[in-house]
């Protein structure tokens, strides 16, 4: 039997963060990914040569390597990191206690106990205006260690693994010296150093394939013509038009040229930035030279005329899994990424034992090699997801299930794991498309960045200063024009628009919206015009993880039956938004929307609301878990419709699920502090896990809670 190909592509991607006309980025992603994932990444995929898989690297992210490599420019957060904990002043003690704890924190604080005794000592929650206060807690030695751990928390274990002597730092613990700090910091640009480098030469020995994406990550379709959003989202207001295609090129031609600049070849594939595709974007890519570009079966669903498909049938999937042509730009394929096994890797794996995960993506992938049994090799299932943000939630950083999984791979006798172009040499014969209908990796369409007040906003302030560029182009020397060009491109990046709107939060709002406007206030410094007022006040309505997680305001005794029985019965209860806990990812449907929680003097009430699509039986083929944190840790089941639940607890399913919980079967007294994750399981094992980065915190009402929050 000839084996299916597997195509992994593993999308490496960071906004701009670099402050206009300075050298300070506002954030500290771009290193502390390069510390964590970009390298190990690579090395982890080498160690098993029968496996090749894909790297897309953008352009921009590159860019913002070199600028630390080469000295260029630093974060905020490193340029503190390198003073002295004793000559920080009472502003910079509070910057370090408020974003030095920015990580995973079950998986990067808390296992270390010397950060998370700092972590309690500042609070898990806190008003920033309290930071001063909580400061004068800390010794200068706590500062140094908290600095210390920040820094060392967000370096892969196949660092530690090879280098002994940040082994030693790490098993050191607490009271670290200046000296070990500084050297910790400069191991980091040894690391950073190494990326690019190491991706030249992997790509050069044919280890692995590097593809791109547009230069600094901008949505193409948008860019050739906001109005191609309304075949793909017919109802939504859309800003003025912006239709400069010319801008999508050179996006494309610049990102391609600064890749063969740095790697000495140009890439044959492209990951259009977040999957966005329409006519117009795949004919500019085709013109550039590219063979084969990637976005997501949804976009292949609508093409074809098709509201979903039949995974299971080998007819309808021999169509699916392989290269497509749209016969209107011949020499470009087209792959379409599997979005059910690539949001596995994405977003529920990490719950599961590595060597579990891994084996059931590969039962996964057999089982589909099997349905196509002698003709397996003529297809392709591409897994493509971002390579970068989903590892904090796994153990060891991902490295368990990943060395599991290229493991299991490189013997499967059913599985070849190749890059795009590596198939393509195959030279197999492609699906054909009469159309392609636009949209991105998600929902199908481009409604994270277009279509909301706030985006809309930010679009229209971009046309502007697109038109004020076009007016003065011809008053500018050419040396200036490069300039504005580049804070156009970067203003023209998805990320942006991202977080705007209603979709996702983020601690780091408001510094976006800053830098968004930074670039675009700078344009007309350059052009020597005055900038519209509207540049100088917030687009951003000021959400922040916040959002996410509202506590009670009062008590509740809600009735437990599985509706809501009148307004009022969860009127004060707290909320955790799924639907916006996307951050830097985004996944296909949860099982659920919200959770409620709020209490009365006896009991804790949680109300679990499902999707709007969720109907009972897939419900009842799921199991739900409540997994409280205290010591000792448990875990309480939801047993639907069973008044023989232990210790008191009542839950129903109806429209919502409404469960109540004694606070003696927590065990959690008068104002002690209770914390949870909803867990969500499929034949015993984990799917989903909510909130994904920490768990819902709030306290046990005592004598004082209703007082205290009806205080006027």
């Amino acid at each position: 039997m000839s084996k299916l190909n597997v195509a992994f592509l593993w999308h490496m991607h960071q906004p701009c963060y670099l402050i206009p006309d300075s050298r300070v980025f506002r954030l500290p992603w771009v290193r502390l990914h390069g510390l964590k994932d970009y390298y190990d990444m690579l090395s982890t995929a080498l160690k098993y040569p029968e496996v090749k898989v894909s790297f897309n690297l953008v352009p921009g992210l590159l860019e913002q390597l070199l600028d630390y490599t080469e000295d260029r420019a630093a974060d905020y957060h490193f340029i503190i990191s390198q003073k002295q904990a004793s000559d920080l002043t009472e502003e910079e003690r509070c910057f370090v206690l408020k974003d030095f704890f920015m990580a995973h924190w079950p998986n990067m604080v808390e296992p270390h106990p010397r950060y998370l005794a700092l972590l309690e000592k500042r609070g898990r929650h806190f008003h920033s205006s309290g930071l001063a206060k909580i400061s004068q807690r800390f010794t200068d030695q706590d500062i140094l260690d908290l600095m210390v751990w920040f820094n060392l928390c967000w370096i892969d274990p196949l660092h530690f693994k090879e280098q002994p002597e940040l082994a030693r730092l790490k098993a050191k613990g607490k009271n670290f010296t200046p000296e070990d700090k500084d050297w910790l910091l400069k191991q980091q640009m040894d690391i950073l150093k190494s990326i690019i480098p190491a991706y030249k030469k992997a790509w050069g020995q044919k280890a692995i394939e590097i593809s791109a994406s547009p230069f600094y990550h901008p949505i193409l379709p948008l860019l050739c013509d906001t109005e191609t959003a309304r075949e793909c989202m017919p109802a939504a207001p859309l800003p003025e038009r912006f239709s400069y295609p010319a801008d999508a090129k050179a996006q494309i031609d610049n990102g391609l040229d600064y890749m063969e600049k740095l790697f000495g070849r140009r890439p044959a594939g492209m990951w259009p930035s977040e999957g966005s595709v329409s006519e117009k974007t795949v004919e500019l890519i085709r013109q550039a030279g590219i063979k084969w570009l990637a976005t997501d079966e949804q976009v292949w669903e609508q093409s074809q005329g098709k509201a979903g498909r039949n995974r299971d049938n080998p007819g309808e999937a021999g169509l699916f899994y392989r290269s497509h042509l749209w016969e209107q730009a011949d020499g470009a394929r087209l792959f379409f990424r599997d979005q059910q096994l690539s949001d596995l890797i994405g977003f529920t794996y990490y719950g599961w034992d590595g060597q579990a995960a891994a084996r059931d993506l590969v039962r996964r992938l057999e089982k589909k090699a099997e349905s196509f049994g002698s003709r397996a090799g003529d297809h392709i299932v591409p897994v493509i997801l971002d390579g970068e943000n989903a590892w904090e939630s796994y153990p060891a950083d991902g490295q368990i299930f990943l060395e599991q999984l290229y493991q299991q791979l490189s013997r499967s006798p059913k599985l070849n794991c190749c890059t795009f172009s590596q198939y393509l040499e195959q030279n197999p014969e492609p699906g054909t498309m009469k159309k392609i209908f636009p949209g991105s990796w998600i929902n199908h369409d481009f409604s994270i960045w277009i279509g909301q007040e706030e985006d809309n906003r930010a679009w229209n302030l971009l046309l502007a200063a697109r038109q004020a560029i076009e007016r003065k182009k011809d008053a500018v020397d050419s040396a200036v024009m490069a300039e504005i060009t580049r804070e156009l491109h970067i203003a023209e990046g998805s990320d942006w628009c991202w977080w705007y709107g209603g979709n996702f939060s983020s601690e780091n709002l408001e510094g976006f919206d800053i830098l968004y406007r930074s670039h675009l206030q700078r344009i007309y410094k350059l052009l020597n015009v005055e900038a519209p007022k509207e540049l100088f006040s917030p687009i951003s309505h000021g959400k922040s993880l916040d959002i996410l997680i509202n506590q009670p305001i009062d008590f509740i005794s809600p009735v437990i039956d599985g509706r809501v029985s009148d307004f009022y019965e969860w009127a004060g209860s707290g909320m955790y938004n799924i639907k916006q806990d996307g951050g830097t990812m985004h996944r296909g449907q949860s099982l659920l929307e919200t959770v409620h929680f709020g209490f009365d003097q006896d009991n804790l009430y949680l109300r679990l609301d499902p999707h709007k699509k969720a109907d009972e039986n897939e419900i009842l083929g799921l199991s739900i878990n409540l997994e409280f944190q205290g010591q000792p840790a448990k875990t309480i089941p939801v047993k639907f419709n069973d008044p023989e639940n232990e210790n008191g607890v009542k839950s129903v399913l109806g429209k919502i699920i409404e469960v109540m919980i004694p606070f003696t079967a927590i065990g959690a007294g008068p104002g002690e502090t209770i914390s949870f994750y909803v867990a969500i399981a499929q034949n015993g094992l984990t799917v989903e896990r909510h909130p994904v980065q920490s768990p819902v915190i709030l306290q046990a009402p005592n004598g004082e809670f209703g007082s205290r929050n009806w205080d006027a």
